[in-house]
């Protein structure tokens, strides 16, 4: 199984500057907790699942939408 625990570890465990494999990888693991939750019987959380990656009904890798990355704040140390 290709799933993450969270979006955040989607982005965490993923060590690549490489924009193009990370939305890959934010696509298929979409794709894999989609087809999950449908094989468990719970197609409404497929249907979310489905909705959060779909834009305007379109794939956003088929529709020229472009993905916009922040910088990592997470190693950010605030100085007190």
């Amino acid at each position: 199984m290709n799933m993450n625990d969270s979006t955040l570890d989607l982005f965490t465990n993923h060590e690549t500057d490489d924009r193009q494999h990370m939305v890959d990888t934010m696509a298929e693991t979409y794709w894999d907790a989609m087809h999950n939750c449908a094989n468990r019987g719970d197609n409404f959380d497929a249907i979310a699942i489905y909705e959060e990656w779909v834009v305007d009904s379109v794939d956003p890798q088929d529709g020229g939408y472009e993905f916009t990355f922040v910088p990592d704040l997470t190693d950010i140390v605030e100085d007190n």
